[in-house]
């Protein structure tokens, strides 16, 4: 048995061609005065969805949507049956009947990436499902997902039956989303183009209604 898989969903936006060329504009403003430089990349200050205007608006529904279908797809059931059998699962109780559960987002921002710019492994606590859209860049961006295993590294016993430690690197391009558990370490090589590479990134949770 293989056991463990981790899924990611990988698809494009039907409708990159109206977004990309204002949502980049508006990144590389605001990039500028008020951002915070972490030496290894440029980050956006504020929540994206309420500053992007229209188009963010109009993509932070869709990533939502996505993200909804992607949980749907994997439980085999609807989103407000599948937290109820979390629920159940987890001995716990609501006053009330849960009748809708969609996905929200609880932070949301923009990277911008430089020559030499690199983003070391990290995860998103307390997020249920990470999402990042690739908005502009000279040529494909690269990400690396980790082994979420966190025992894989203390001892190498010579032959590998599991993939420990391994690293699958994507190579995406703008117009392209990334939906994957909060949880799953992720990274960002080293970029070496001149121009910069834009992304956006949501961090997602269930909400009730």
């Amino acid at each position: 048995m293989q056991l463990f898989a981790t899924a990611v969903a990988r698809t494009r936006c039907p409708f990159a061609d109206e977004v990309n060329v204002p949502l980049a504009a508006l990144l590389t403003e605001r990039a500028g005065e008020g951002a915070k430089d972490f030496g290894y990349k440029r980050e956006t200050a504020g929540e994206f969805t309420r500053w992007g205007g229209p188009e963010a608006a109009r993509l932070s529904r869709w990533v939502c949507a996505v993200a909804g279908k992607f949980t749907e797809s994997l439980t085999g059931m609807p989103l407000a049956e599948a937290f109820g059998r979390s629920l159940e699962r987890e001995a716990e109780r609501v006053a009330d009947e849960v009748r809708e559960v969609a996905v929200g987002v609880t932070r949301s921002w923009a990277s911008l990436y430089r020559a030499g710019d690199r983003h070391e492994p990290h995860f998103h606590p307390n997020t249920a499902l990470s999402a990042v859209y690739y908005v502009a860049a000279p040529s494909t961006c690269e990400i690396d997902l980790l082994d979420p295993r966190p025992n894989v590294d203390y001892f190498d016993p010579g032959i590998s039956l599991a993939g420990e430690s391994h690293r699958v690197r994507l190579a995406c391009t703008p117009g392209e989303l990334l939906i994957f558990p909060g949880w799953l370490k992720h990274a960002v090589p080293p970029f070496q183009d001149e121009k910069p590479r834009m992304s956006i990134a949501w961090n997602l949770n269930y909400t009730l209604g």
